[in-house]
């Protein structure tokens, strides 16, 4: 198949000539694309990419934006000049840059190209879903845009813009092992127990990982097992969340994180960190793969027992096991343990405090092989 598409309605997010559709961005917008993965549908014989990312203007602080951090800097309760750190510059950046709300978003891999229907929302996130006919697949691979099951992409800029905004997809079989995990408390301290300290680690601080757990997540990948780092982080801290996990030596895996404004945090007291929105993301994993097994991996310190117990009731086939990391901020008991894990084998949950409880290989209740 060739890249032109047969039908000059064209069907949205089919493959185009790269001569297609553009991105048009000013000199001072930038774009971000998380990770994600691509499954294939035996509905129509095409590969399906769910794509997300975020267009945004780092900009001049306004007032307004002025007044959120001072009273960001009141609830962490530090003096002014914590907030002049570069670490503080390079994670708030995000959070106060201008979002750009109705961009028309156009990707590309090598010479196709993917337009997106729908243009930019009002926080200036964008989504939409490539689709890749096997053909399609096979050029890509001989033009080197596939490499080690990996699909690389760009956005699709007009001639004479040189800058270069990348992402990539797993293109992961029906079969095998996935690993959800969630990142605060499961990947990296955080306390999100704590308003203060959370706030503090998330923008004060260098990021500190959880030590054993990047090891022990790549045993797991080396015996075949794909990632998904499903977090109720925001999407603002993908950067250096992405910095952690290449320098940490997690494995490289898709990103799921949730929409947030800064201004509601300051203004209304939503919680920096909440988990709505994270059952949302794993059932969409869960559903792209019916045939594959997974294992969920999160911590007490929160929501994740209860969420991965209502997760692993409703999929008891895909669901292998659970496996929970006990954190100081929320007492664990056999109680919450009962409770959370309501119908559910005892074998297919476990919970954990250091990584190398963890097992050496996934494996199914009764000890068979995942991967």
């Amino acid at each position: 198949m060739s890249g032109t598409d047969p039908n000059p309605r064209n069907p949205e997010n089919t493959a185009l000539p790269r001569e297609g559709p553009r991105t048009t961005l000013s000199p001072r917008e930038t774009v971000v694309l998380f990770p994600t993965y691509g499954h294939f549908s035996d509905g129509d014989g095409t590969w399906r990419i769910p794509v997300s990312g975020a267009v945004f203007e780092p900009g001049v602080v306004t007032v307004r934006r002025r007044i959120l951090l001072r009273l960001l800097r009141r609830v962490m309760n530090v003096p002014p000049e914590a907030l002049e750190s570069s670490i503080f510059r390079e994670r708030i950046g995000a959070f106060i840059a201008a979002a750009e709300r109705g961009r028309s978003i156009a990707l590309q891999s090598g010479s196709i190209a993917f337009p997106l229907r729908r243009k930019t929302r009002r926080d200036g996130r964008f989504s939409g879903v490539l689709r890749l006919a096997a053909g399609d697949l096979d050029r890509l691979v001989r033009h080197g845009q596939i490499a080690d099951g990996w699909l690389n992409f760009d956005v699709a800029l007009p001639d004479g813009d040189q800058r270069a905004f990348g992402g990539r997809a797993a293109l992961l079989p029906a079969r095998g092992a996935s690993v959800i995990s969630d990142i605060d408390d499961t990947i990296k301290h955080s306390a999100v127990w704590s308003r203060r300290a959370l706030l503090a680690n998330t923008f004060l601080r260098e990021f500190e990982y959880v030590a054993g757990m990047a090891e022990r997540y790549q045993v797991w990948a080396a015996g075949g097992a794909a990632f998904h780092y499903v977090s109720s982080s925001p999407w603002q801290l993908y950067g250096p969340l992405a910095d952690l996990q290449r320098c940490a030596g997690f494995p490289e895996g898709s990103f799921h994180l949730r929409a947030f404004r800064l201004r509601d945090q300051m203004l209304r007291g939503v919680p920096l960190l909440r988990r709505h929105g994270k059952l949302a993301a794993i059932r969409r994993v869960l559903r792209a793969f019916p045939e594959r097994r997974f294992v969920l991996i999160g911590d007490s310190g929160e929501r994740d027992p209860e969420l991965y117990g209502a997760v692993a009731r409703r999929y008891p086939r895909q669901v292998a096991s659970i496996h929970i990391r006990l954190v100081h901020g929320r007492p664990w008991s056999d109680e919450r343990g009962a409770r959370a894990f309501r119908r559910i084998d005892r074998d297919r949950w476990s919970v954990f405090e250091d990584a190398a409880e963890l097992p050496d290989r996934l494996t199914a209740a009764g000890g068979s092989p995942l991967a």
